[in-house]
């Protein structure tokens, strides 16, 4: 006989609900915590139904509340699928309009779904995979404190010395600069704002500074373009006190100890990566951070049979209305992995410059006459086919454009 176990997962519990194949109640919903005392207990409850292959358990996607519980489950040989909320809450609308949602019910509705949908166990993700995803979702976040401590910045310099960005994405000839990267990246602009955190301090600078920023700078800043920040700040309209000095400082300090983090997970990822040898590497512009964001994300590939079901995944699917006479097609879902989209995003920008096949794919939808983001996400959408075909194939780049 077969039995079915749905578990609603919460940060400190999680309740349980067990049918059978008929349907019959096998035991009252009941909670456990989240210990090792409480996954022992489950462990108990499961052992006294019967073979482990006849044990069908689900829960929904709750972050990383039901990792734990999904690694233990699995590690002692139990079939766990994993499930979008969305479904689960689909399912509860058609079991009843007035269906109350107590955490019980919930693991209740759960095991029904289990006993009357398709059942696919999801496999541990790999050790290898875990591990990228941790450290490529950190960095995530790394890079969002970075950009937050810019805006910072950006916000103190407009009140301290208002012309100070504005400088520095002109050319000396007062052409405007094609800034290859964010302003506060350059290492040089860094030394400035953490020895001269104000137009006063700046103003005041000597000439051995002036032959110091030549040097950091290799010749960016001249000794002419020293002169002109100089006199720059001493007109200047803003006004800092020494709060406003130490902030700046404090800000730069925070943006190089971000760099240096970084850095160090960028040393434990490199090995992980080395000993995965994933064909996504041999895509043109694909490097190690953003293969590792992708790999991370996507986990098993196996999960996804279809590319389409890769690319609803990444919300990169299209919103259908039809009814009728009237047929629309809107906007992307966006419902998926944001981490993923951020870095297939990046993929088919330098995609657009390195790789000649995604190239003309990109320009020929503009030739179509689609707009910019239409053809940027149809070339999006190319790539996870793309992607899709070499993970599941593991077959390198130059033989799928074969293909």
């Amino acid at each position: 006989m077969d039995f079915y176990v749905g578990i609603d997962v919460s940060k400190f519990k999680h309740t349980v609900a067990i049918i059978d194949q008929n349907g019959e109640v096998r035991k009252k919903s009941f909670d456990i915590s989240n210990s090792r005392e409480g996954f022992d207990s489950l462990l108990n409850e499961l052992g006294l139904l019967g073979l482990k292959e006849q044990i069908k358990i689900g829960m929904e996607a709750t972050g990383h509340y039901m990792n734990c519980l999904v690694r233990c489950l699995i590690s002692n040989g139990y079939q766990v699928q994993i499930y979008n909320p969305s479904l689960i809450s689909k399912f509860r609308d058609s079991e009843s309009v007035n269906l109350a949602k107590t955490d019980n019910l919930d693991a209740m509705l759960i095991a029904k779904y289990i006993a009357t949908h398709p059942f696919t166990s999801s496999p541990q993700i790999s050790y290898l995979i875990g591990e990228i995803r941790k450290i490529t979702r950190a960095k995530y976040f790394l890079f969002g404190d970075k950009t937050t401590c810019y805006n910072h910045l950006l916000r103190y310099l407009d009140e301290i010395f208002p012309e100070f960005v504005s400088f520095f994405k002109k050319n000396e000839d007062g052409t405007r600069k094609n800034m290859g990267r964010n302003l506060f990246e350059s290492p040089t602009i860094r030394w400035l704002l953490s020895n001269y955190p104000s137009a006063f301090k700046m103003a005041k600078m000597r000439v051995e500074t002036g032959e110091a920023l030549r040097r950091m700078s290799k010749g960016a800043i001249s000794f002419n373009r020293f002169n002109q920040l100089r006199e720059l700040a001493k007109n200047s309209i803003g006004y800092s006190t020494e709060v406003d000095e130490q902030i700046v400082k404090n800000l730069v300090d925070q943006v190089r100890i971000i760099d240096d983090e970084i850095d160090n997970l960028n040393e434990l990822l490199e090995p992980l990566m080395e000993e995965l040898n994933s064909p996504i590497l041999t895509i043109p512009g694909i490097g190690v951070n953003l293969a590792a964001m992708i790999i991370g994300e996507i986990g098993d590939i196996n999960r996804f049979s279809s590319p389409e079901k890769l690319i609803k995944f990444a919300g990169l699917d299209v919103k259908v209305y039809q009814s009728g006479t009237i047929n629309n097609r809107g906007h992307i879902r966006k419902r998926g992995s944001p981490i993923l989209r951020y870095a297939l995003a990046l993929s088919v920008q330098k995609l657009r410059i390195h790789s000649p096949v995604f190239s003309e794919y990109y320009y020929s939808k503009l030739r179509q006459g689609k707009v910019t983001n239409v053809a940027i996400i149809a070339t999006t959408r190319k790539l996870i086919r793309v992607i899709w075909k070499m993970m599941t194939t593991d077959q390198v780049f130059d033989n799928i454009k074969r293909d």
